[in-house]
Formats: C-alpha cells, sequence, structure tokens
C-alpha cells in the first residue's frame, strides 16, 4: 500500500528538502508503522522526538486521513503558574 506524507516546512530540512514523500508499506501498517519507516529512512527527525534527554524542546504531531498522513511542527505546551 502507497501511503503520502506531508512535512511540514519546519521539518522538511530532516527530510532532505522534501514536502511530500510517498512510502510503500504493507497493507495491515498503522501510524506508527509508517513513522518508524519513516525515521528510518530519515534519521534527522529524531530530533524532534522528545525524549529523558530532550523532553519536549522541540516536536512534531501526527495526523491521519486515509492514506495520507500529515506531519505537524508543534511547540511544546507553555507551562503555566
Amino acid at each position: 500500500m502507497n501511503v503520502t506524507v506531508i512535512i511540514p516546512r519546519p521539518l522538511q530540512s530532516a527530510c532532505e528538502g522534501r514536502a511530500k514523500i510517498e512510502l510503500g508499506v504493507p497493507p495491515t501498517s498503522d501510524v506508527a508503522d509508517v513513522l518508524h519507516t519513516l525515521m528510518a529512512l530519515y534519521p534527522g527527525l529524531k530530533a524532534y522526538v522528545s525524549n529523558e534527554k530532550r523532553p519536549m524542546k522541540q516536536h512534531f504531531a501526527v495526523a491521519q486521513q486515509g492514506r495520507k498522513v500529515f506531519l505537524f511542527a508543534a511547540s511544546p505546551p507553555s507551562v503555566r503558574s
């Protein structure tokens, strides 16, 4: 099955400047499988995934509509006092 991944401008540098990526994935794939494939092909995206060393400094959000997966550059939630 072919899936189209739409890459927002702030993340395009991590994807060789591409705004749209076509991926061939097994028909049983879910969004997590698509993201794993995408990060294997474009390891620069891992810099946008938060972890214990980089807690929410920068990150992206994901949405799916049919066979399209959209990445969104997202800002971390602001902390209110």
